[in-house]
């Protein structure tokens, strides 16, 4: 169908107005590049595409070769010179007998709008055609305006402009369709403007009125043509791409408890049944099994959630797996590398990093999980920490099933904890416990009967000295005594 259609992408601009020293057309949308957007598109129907770049070129040739492999031919433009100039740099690769030029900034354009624009084009054997839309925001001072005057037809640039915008206006959308023989001739007719000194692509339509060909203009819905040249603009975008990928997963049966508080990126799944609460960010790459609920503030990043699973609030989990009929949180957090096995519950205030975790094991207080081999229907008590770093190298805890981890354990690693196996409260394991076995590791306790009374004693005494001294901060030598007189106590 478009055997005979081609794209240059304009992509050159220094993003002056993102006051930022990155090129804005490599800013996330919902979890992808906006560049990508227009590539992907083109990409899809068939399109051969040329991609003018210029400022941070590298980065962008880079970012989208990644995606695209040799797909996409580069023209370069050493000096931004503007929209015609960055045309012209384009010249070697006009094979095709029309031309579709379009900016790298407005990602929420549509296969429909470039479609019915060709066909417009085709039918009324137009020598230039170009979207247009209305848009009664008098903010919108960045758009060219469509200038009419009964068959006469131009664009004055946003740059350029003298007079006072009308309240209702037509604007240009930046998206051209051009016959190649008209253009080779008409690109070397562009004139420099007095105020930028830039060429402007615009004054193509300037020209083509002047030759009295045929211009054609096809209008839409000005949210599909929006252009980013500001952070409040990318950010009007993305509430626009995002509502939309919220609806889509709406209408596949996925409840959603305040809609307007989701970020959803794109290539992303989720199952239906699923619900999920106000405040959720789900990103790229993650799927989400079905009947699950996300609840309130959890964030989901390139990780697996199977079927059945529970997240409750304050939630992370990054690059992991999640198996059936899990529940996880409140504020746990489960980092890049691990997998946790079906009907197990990791609760509050649990961090796992780099671990795998087995079925039906229960951790569910203040605990750190690292570097970790957990088996099936082990329960670790609060306050465990498996001591996986020893300044120099990460070490292994292995845990077999059925083990019981008791309160507070500090596991040091390299260590294993044979299968059935208990650890006593409070114990430093350093050494492996053999399957079926208790380790107590802890220091004998001692009670001294009516020594409390001794050493408040002591302390009072200390206390009026130091203060008739003015040694209002500890005396080595007068806590010393006091140790001295403790020992022999003792």
């Amino acid at each position: 169908m478009y055997n005979n259609l081609q794209a240059i992408v304009l992509a050159a601009g220094k993003s002056s107005r993102f006051i930022s020293r990155q090129s804005k057309l490599i800013e996330k949308i919902c979890g992808q590049e906006m560049i990508l957007y227009i590539t992907k598109l083109l990409e899809k129907m068939k399109i051969d595409t040329t991609l003018v770049i210029g400022h941070k070129r590298e980065v962008i040739e880079s970012l989208v070769k990644a995606h695209h492999n040799n797909e996409i031919n580069f023209a370069f433009q050493e000096e931004q010179k503007g929209t015609g100039h960055a045309v012209l740099c384009s010249r070697e690769f006009w094979k095709k007998d029309h031309i579709l030029i379009l900016n790298g900034d407005v990602p929420l354009i549509t296969e429909q709008i470039i479609n019915s624009l060709f066909q417009k084009h085709l039918q009324n054997n137009a020598v230039i055609s170009f979207v247009i839309a209305h848009n009664i925001d008098p903010q919108m001072k960045s758009y060219g305006r469509v200038v009419q005057n009964g068959n006469s037809i131009k664009i004055i640039e946003a740059k350029d402009e003298t007079e006072e915008r009308k309240e209702d206006f037509c604007i240009n959308a930046g998206i051209y369709l051009i016959n190649k023989n008209f253009l080779e001739i008409a690109i070397n007719e562009l004139y420099e403007s007095k105020v930028t000194k830039e060429l402007y692509i615009t004054d193509l339509i300037e020209i083509a009125n002047i030759k009295n060909q045929k211009i054609e203009t096809f209008s839409v819905d000005f949210d599909f043509i929006r252009g980013i040249n500001t952070l409040q603009e990318l950010w009007a975008v993305e509430q626009i791409k995002r509502a939309e990928i919220i609806k889509y997963w709406m209408d596949c049966g996925i409840r959603f408890s305040t809609a307007q508080n989701n970020h959803i990126d794109l290539n992303v799944t989720i199952g239906s049944g699923t619900s999920i609460g106000s405040g959720v960010q789900i990103y790229k790459n993650s799927k989400i099994g079905n009947n699950c609920v996300i609840e309130s503030f959890s964030v989901i990043d390139g990780s697996i959630i199977e079927d059945d699973v529970v997240i409750k609030s304050h939630t992370l989990i990054e690059n992991s797996t999640v198996k059936n009929n899990c529940v996880i949180g409140s504020f746990t957090h489960i980092h890049s590398g691990s997998s946790v096995d079906s009907n197990s519950i990791i609760s509050n205030f649990v961090e796992v990093k780099k671990s795998d975790i087995g079925s039906g094991v229960k951790i569910k207080h203040l605990t750190y999980i690292g570097d970790s081999e957990i088996g099936n229907n082990v329960n670790i008590g609060a306050g465990t920490v498996t001591c996986n770093y020893n300044g120099f190298k990460k070490e292994k805890t292995i845990i077999q099933e059925d083990a019981f981890i008791g309160s507070n354990n500090s596991l040091v690693a390299p260590v294993v904890i044979g299968k059935g196996a208990y650890t006593a409260a409070g114990s430093v394991i350093t050494s492996d416990v053999p399957e079926n076995s208790m380790a107590i590791a802890r220091t004998e306790q001692i009670n001294k009967k009516d020594y409390a009374q001794v050493i408040r004693e002591k302390f009072n005494d200390a206390s009026t000295l130091l203060s008739m001294t003015g040694a209002i901060s500890s005396s080595p030598v007068i806590l010393s005594e006091v140790r001295s007189t403790e020992s022999k106590d003792d």
